[in-house]
């Protein structure tokens, strides 16, 4: 396309739909009459499609990269900035905002007339950046309610106000950026160096800063859509305090948030909701979508280890699958306890006795260890009933207590750990979930001992490869489902799962073959220090076995050769080159007797 004879330059950060307008002006025509002459779209341009932009910069003789570059492109999902994903609500259309210095600036540089010279910086279609970072001061409003007819064309809708740029300037409140403005600078500006909000879509990075940031400056009952511009400018800066430190800093907010939450009455118990407040019911109820979800996560996980929720509870709309805390009063409710002397009970057993003076519902503990202390009684064993419950014989009953496959608990001073029934019988659940019920085995399959002795490897280990449901062909003989030791495994795929990694190495006679040379050299070159090795387990024997380590044999042929191989290179009889080095003055490099002469090659080459 020719270049139009009135044309302009790009100016920084310009978006296309900016530079459109200003060319059409240039030209005393609308953005959209511009198009239409020149047989181009001008919706295109905005949004954003690439051969239309290029289209408009072949137009005005300019380069079409940074405006590409610049352009707020649709997507399916919303909208791009430059890599970053915005989202319709997150991006300004009906209402222009600029600086009024940079608009100063771009007027004092021309010599075209103001409303032609000015240009839109594409960071201003951002609605949370409301600072300059430039001339540290808020943006303007250029034009506000627009009507549809008018979108897009920035020169005809600023034009009746930047005439008076002065105005613009004393109307400017002069302030440094708030810390999420500078965040959301550098991020469109490829920067990253917060990875929790990096992590999260640019326009799920912003939104979550603002709204904690709102909380924590207005209060968890904050009305959102009534803040004003620079009250959403300080709620980015409030936000962003916490927000820079990722997950860790969203938890410290919610945690002096709940610190500081003061109860309806003595007797109250305040659930995230009104702990929380908007906050909470931000992401409960206005935010939806996968995008916003790791956020919730953190959010979930946070309320979970900090309010005494069960079954019966949700949180975020999931239910909680699982209770972590017990309060006083939750427990209570669940044991059918008197508070009075439930409260004892804790306060002596759960190891909280720093919350003494707390309300029941304040004082939280572990709910696993109030199972444990509520039931211990009828449902704790010890290690020799252990063996009998599971069919494991003591040294197997030990090793699984040992490696954690079943957990002791003490139920006091002086007395013998115990465990528990429940998590035994989990044990043999998970053990039993997908083993098959066979009249006859085939002879194949063997006991988990039995598995374990022919391949090296320890019992626990294969009891914990089926519980963890590592094998696929577990067995058991019709009737005979009474523990562990009923459990039939096939062996090879045993020794398949419970194989080490291969050795990082080669064995001394691997070494041998490589160096060309025997293996009593290689253990005498070993010995001498020569050749240094590494202790592996073998793979397969788990036995401690020394190795070579490939660098270490490049290391040596680096360094030394020997007589053989110098012969073969050099097409001569050994004899005769040990005589000829000899001859010159060089000597082989170990005194002593190897069964092979190396030389060093720095002597012979």
């Amino acid at each position: 396309m020719t270049a139009l004879q009135l044309t302009i330059k790009t100016g920084s950060n310009e978006t296309p739909t900016s530079y459109a307008s200003r060319l059409a002006a240039r030209n005393c025509v609308s953005a959209r009459v511009l198009a239409q002459d020149f047989l181009f779209s001008f919706q295109s341009v905005v949004d954003g499609e690439h051969d239309e932009i290029r289209r408009l910069a072949d137009l005005g003789g300019v380069a079409a990269e940074p405006l590409i570059e610049h352009a707020v492109v649709k997507t399916d999902s919303g909208f791009s900035l430059r890599g970053q994903q915005l989202t319709k609500p997150t991006i300004r259309r009906a209402r222009v905002v600029g600086c009024p210095f940079c608009l100063a600036s771009d007027i004092r540089g021309s010599d075209l007339p103001p409303a032609i010279a000015v240009h839109g910086r594409s960071e201003w279609n951002v609605a949370s950046i409301r600072s300059c970072r430039q001339h540290r001061a808020s943006l303007v409003t250029l034009a506000d309610a627009l009507t549809p007819g008018n979108l897009h064309d920035f020169t005809r809708n600023v034009a009746p106000t930047v005439t008076d740029i002065a105005k613009l300037e004393d109307r400017a409140v002069m302030r440094e950026p708030s810390g999420l403005e500078t965040y959301l600078l550098d991020r469109l500006d490829g920067h990253a160096n917060h990875p929790f909000l990096d992590r999260l879509p640019f326009y799920v990075a912003a939104w979550t800063t603002e709204i904690v940031g709102a909380v924590v400056e207005f209060g968890k009952k904050v009305k959102l859509d009534e803040l004003t511009e620079d009250q959403r400018h300080c709620a980015g800066d409030a936000g962003f305090r916490f927000m820079r430190d990722g997950a860790a800093g969203l938890e410290r907010c919610m945690s002096e948030l709940k610190r500081n939450h003061t109860y309806k009455g003595p007797t109250s118990s305040d659930g995230p909701q009104a702990v929380y407040g908007k906050l909470y019911m931000t992401f409960a109820q206005g935010l939806h979508g996968p995008d916003y979800d790791p956020v919730r996560e953190v959010m979930r996980t946070h309320i979970l280890e900090n309010f005494a929720l069960g079954p019966d509870d949700e949180v975020f709309g999931k239910p909680v699958e699982q209770r972590r805390l017990h309060s006083i009063r939750t427990a209570a409710k669940s044991y059918q306890m008197h508070q009075k002397r439930l409260r004892k009970l804790v306060l002596a057993e759960c190891g909280v006795e720093d919350q003494a003076d707390k309300a029941d519902r304040d004082i939280l503990f572990d709910a696993a260890l109030a199972e444990r202390i509520f039931l211990r009684e009828a449902s704790l064993l010890t290690l020799k009933e252990v063996e009998n419950y599971l069919n494991a014989p003591r040294p197997l009953a030990s090793s699984l207590s040992d490696a954690g496959l079943i957990r002791r608990h003490a139920v006091g001073e002086g007395t013998t750990d115990r465990y528990l029934k429940s998590e035994l019988d989990q044990l043999i659940s998970s053990m039993y979930a997908k083993a098959v019920a066979v009249a006859v085995p085939g002879p194949e399959m063997c006991s988990v001992s039995e598995a374990a002795k022919r391949t090296n490897c320890t019992t626990v280990e294969v009891v914990r490869l089926i519980r963890d449901g590592g094998l696929d062909r577990v067995q058991h003989v019709h009737g005979k489902t009474s523990g562990i030791l009923d459990l039939l495994v096939d062996v090879e795929e045993v020794r398949l799962r419970t194989r080490l990694p291969e050795l990082d190495g080669l064995l001394p006679l691997d070494a041998a073959r490589l160096l060309r040379t025997n293996q009593d050299v290689v253990k005498k070159l070993i010995k001498l220090g020569e050749l240094q090795t590494i202790t592996q387990k073998h793979p397969i024997k788990r036995n401690p076995i020394n190795i070579v380590q490939t660098e270490e044999i490049k290391r040596f042929q680096r360094q030394y050769v020997s007589l053989f191989s110098l012969a073969r290179e050099r097409d001569i009889g050994l004899p005769k080159l040990k005589r000829q080095l000899a001859e010159i003055g060089i000597q082989p490099a170990f005194r002593d007797e190897l069964g092979a002469t190396f030389y060093r090659r720095s002597d012979v080459e």
